[in-house]
């Protein structure tokens, strides 16, 4: 092609060019929003997997605290745990944060 058959085509369809130029950087706009929302939404869906486990842990745990109840050995334990409770011939040791 020519020098000036070059410029010929581009005089003719400039306003294709432009338009197809803002449609160039309407999709880049748009996909960097995409990235951002997909970056947020991903926090998010982290966050609450981490909930969920710790919400699984949570359940698992009182459930196995339910299921005991009536075990003596259980009872005292929690007493201990809990309480600061000690049965009748054990030493109490206390340490004081400071």
């Amino acid at each position: 092609m020519k020098k000036g058959n070059l410029y010929t085509f581009f005089f003719r369809c400039w306003w294709t060019i432009l338009l197809l130029l803002f449609c160039y950087g309407f999709y880049l706009h748009g996909m960097h929003k995409k990235k951002q929302m997909y970056a947020v939404l991903k926090s998010k869906v982290n966050l609450l997997e981490k909930q969920l486990y710790t919400a699984v842990e949570t359940r698992a745990d009182l459930l196995s605290q339910i299921d005991s109840q009536s075990d003596p050995a259980w009872t005292e334990m929690l007493l201990k745990k809990h309480l600061g409770v000690v049965p009748f011939g054990q030493t109490k040791v206390y340490f004081e944060k400071k």
